[in-house]
């Protein structure tokens, strides 16, 4: 709260933010009855009770992102009803009380209060879930976690160790972060968070045996990364009456034995999609094709469908050509320092495991070939010390320097220029109601469960977590996972809103340019600055105004329902 002073007037001013737009979410989602169940009977000692710090935690994960010791002077700029807490409630919050919350929420049963969120949201906001995608990233973390002593409670917090990164520092230990979401508008409907070292194969039976819960019924398609491809990953789905989308590996034999037959002979390709350019109109549609036949199904016996993308193809032939151009590259800075005068590598094994190395970190040994030629240097030198005279003896030294001998393989380039473009996705979908193009549009949208992941570390920045005990993390996550649940519910509302009225954009951009698929990041943004103002004269109250809203802010009010007069202003 600011205040100004001047003779016996001063300003009070009040931040208001994007409070109101998320706050009929919080309501619709029941959050605080359902918060209130969980952490069971109330502590009549608790001045600032677990259920209000929750939700406090929640809006400021959703509205502006502070540690804990930052949340209290963040509360303070607005009026606490707007926090639904008192004024002696506000000075209560610091970072030790919220602190003991995350410990509380650990030992709570999250799991049930998550289903118990998810399947009254499905219920309350109609969300889809005949189509539910899952991805996992990491979640990176600075310094030294150790295994804690054994919880008095049992609870198992999970352990924060190294393993794949997929923020590409393999020098950092990590959690591993599963979270599943709709094609209806990316609502997040499950997450999970297990050790560091956890491989992604072994989280899909329990994750889509919870969606199994949430969704009510097994026939909803869940799609998933090629860590689904394993047999008893597909056969759990498929022998409990669900349908699954996975990408084959290339690890498995099935992809090496097309691709080795298509480069014999080649298969009829059928044009089944011209996407329109999605960033440049001057840029070539994506033509998609698409090949299937019984003689290639897994050995399973699940459908492959094969997909040929023209943009694909463009870039695996640009990524290959720069894998070559970086080897030869590389393998042309080696050949200068066998150089008699530079050399370090004299031996044949030294020379070939550099080599070696080279086309490893490069990619490029299928195409790449290397042939060493030792070439002999002779040179003199005196047989003993000293002076040279008319009769001192010299021994004649022969070495061997080596010379490297690039060349490309043409016919290999050729082969695997065959499989440009080509992705496999295996399914138990039935032929009779899902052609290949009706696969390959349900996969596509497993990209937007990257913008959660987005969302998660940038808009929310739950990256760098500033935690040093495990189960506080793992608490702090379970509020995340709300907060983007949120985030994503306010997108899915206003976009929805805009087909109702027929908006392409709203002129949300910086100089009011059009945004054509509003984010939670840009709406909530675009009200950050609203504030209300009481002029007070001593202990009179004088007048209140507040700060005018702008078109844009006035037409996402009325595609949101939101009273105008949230923010002061008439309808």
């Amino acid at each position: 709260m600011a205040e100004t002073q001047q003779d016996q007037l001063r300003l009070e001013s009040d931040e208001i933010g994007a409070h109101p737009l998320i706050q009929p979410l919080i309501d619709r989602l029941h959050l605080r009855e359902l918060f209130a169940r969980a952490f069971g009977k109330p502590d009549a000692r608790l001045k600032l009770p677990h259920v209000d710090s929750s939700l406090l935690l929640v809006r400021n994960f959703v509205l502006s992102r502070h540690p804990l010791y930052g949340v209290a002077q963040w509360a303070q700029r607005f009026e606490p009803l707007r926090l639904e807490l008192s004024a002696a409630q506000v000075a209560l919050i610091n970072d030790d009380r919220l602190g003991r919350l995350l410990d509380k929420l650990f030992v709570v049963d999250r799991r049930s209060l998550m289903t118990q969120i998810i399947v009254h949201m499905v219920k309350e906001f109609g969300i889809e879930t005949a189509r539910i995608h899952n991805d996992s990233t990491s979640v990176t973390f600075s310094g030294e976690y150790r295994e804690g002593a054994p919880r008095p409670d049992g609870r198992i917090a999970p352990r924060i160790v190294h393993g794949y990164n997929k923020d590409h520092r393999p020098d950092l230990k990590q959690l591993l972060w599963t979270l599943s979401i709709t094609a209806d508008g990316g609502v997040p409907v499950h997450y999970n968070v297990d050790d560091g070292n956890v491989n992604d194969d072994h989280t899909h039976r329990r994750t889509w045996d919870i969606l199994h819960e949430i969704a009510g019924t097994p026939r909803f398609i869940y799609t998933a990364d090629c860590k689904l491809c394993s047999r008893p990953n597909m056969a759990h789905i498929a022998e409990r009456g669900g349908w699954f989308i996975t990408v084959l590996p290339k690890s498995r034999k099935e992809d090496g034995e097309f691709k080795g037959s298509i480069a014999l002979c080649p298969v009829a390709w059928e044009v089944i999609w011209e996407r329109p350019p999605v960033r440049r109109q001057s840029d070539p549609p994506d033509v998609y094709e698409a090949y299937e036949a019984p003689e290639h199904s897994t050995v399973e016996g699940y459908r492959v469908v094969w997909f040929r993308s023209s943009e694909k193809w463009a870039r695996d032939e640009a990524l290959r050509q720069q894998a070559i151009d970086r080897a030869r590259f590389e393998l042309h800075r080696l050949g200068e320092k066998l150089k008699p005068a530079r050399r370090r590598l004299k031996q044949r094994r030294q020379v070939q495991a550099a080599v070696d190395s080279i086309l490893q970190s490069t990619g490029a040994s299928p195409w790449v070939r290397v042939t060493l030629v030792g070439r002999e240097q002779h040179r003199h030198k005196q047989q003993k010390p000293g002076k040279p005279t008319w009769n001192t003896a010299y021994l004649r030294v022969t070495t061997t320097v080596w010379e490297l001998v690039v060349t490309v393989d043409q016919q290999a380039v050729r082969a695997s220029a065959t499989a440009d473009g080509i992705f496999p996705l295996v399914t138990n979908l039935p032929h009779d109601t899902h052609a290949p193009l009706d696969i390959l549009k349900i996969y596509k949208y497993q990209a937007f469960i990257e913008k959660r992941h987005e969302q998660l570390k940038t808009v929310a920045e739950v990256v760098p977590v500033n935690f040093k005990s495990p189960a506080r993390i793992d608490a702090f996550l379970f509020l995340f996972f709300v907060a983007i649940t949120i985030d994503a519910l306010l997108e899915r509302q206003l976009r929805q809103a805009m087909v109702a009225h027929q908006l392409e954009s709203l002129p949300i951009y910086p100089e009011a340019r059009p945004c054509r698929a509003p984010t939670a990041g840009k709406i909530l943004a675009l009200f950050a600055n609203q504030r209300r103002h009481r002029l007070v004269d001593a202990d009179r109250h004088v007048k209140t105004f507040w700060d005018p809203i702008t078109d844009a802010q006035r037409i996402v009010l009325q595609l949101l329902a939101v009273p105008a007069n949230q923010f002061g202003t008439e309808p």
